[in-house]
């Protein structure tokens, strides 16, 4: 069986790359990225040495990377093919405070976490839904951090996540992104946006667009 590797930079805000790949003898040697990797592996077991301590995935869990901390990766069963995909996201992603306690305890046992990643691969398929991409990657964001202990201060804004909803409603059939979206509705940043969104209506900004 062939390697089969397929990698792609969409246009999506914060998203550096993306990679789908299947390998059957391939092992990664120690190296870095300059992003956050966000490792779901849906065939086989990866073993992987994270700033030189030990690591395995486990079946439903996503594997959170931090930049700079080396890290390398294998089959962790000889002559079994393992089938992954990953997210590359860029640094400020998360707060640089968040990249110790990643590299101590990397794994994140969350099924809401392992679903939101699978859904904004699935946003990622070709033709691409830029809005739904993104807002998973923020949604990913507010899920990855209480298990990193670098809590967001949360505070109530409902008039201005109901701005928003208008907001779509008014230009659903228009392109435009979750920032010139947060921007125009009167929130700090995109993470702000989608936080707000959420407490109010019960769901992602992508999610009530669709």
């Amino acid at each position: 069986m062939a390697d089969v590797i397929h990698a792609w930079h969409p246009d999506v805000p914060l998203v550096q790359e993306v990679l789908h790949a299947q390998f059957e003898h391939h092992a990664y040697p120690s190296h870095t990225h300059d992003s956050w990797t966000v490792l779901l592996v849906d065939q086989g077991t990866v073993t992987y040495d994270l700033d030189r301590h030990e690591h395995q995935t486990t079946n439903s869990t996503v594997t959170l990377l931090p930049p700079q901390v080396p890290h390398d990766g294998r089959s962790a069963t000889p002559d079994v093919p393992f089938r992954k995909r990953v997210l590359y996201l860029e640094p400020e992603w998360l707060p640089h405070k968040a990249v110790d306690a990643a590299a101590e305890a990397p794994t994140l046992f969350d099924p809401s976490v392992t679903s939101t990643v699978d859904q904004i691969h699935a946003a990622l398929n070709d033709p691409a839904d830029v809005l739904a991409a993104e807002c998973g990657v923020l949604a990913l964001r507010e899920l990855v951090q209480p298990h990193l202990k670098s809590p967001v201060d949360i505070a109530s804004d409902k008039p201005l996540a109901r701005r928003l909803r208008h907001l779509l409603d008014d230009r659903l059939d228009e392109t435009f992104t979750i920032a010139e979206a947060a921007a125009q509705s009167g929130f700090h940043d995109q993470s702000h946006l989608t936080r707000h969104f959420r407490r109010t209506l019960g769901t992602t900004p992508g999610v009530f667009a669709a």
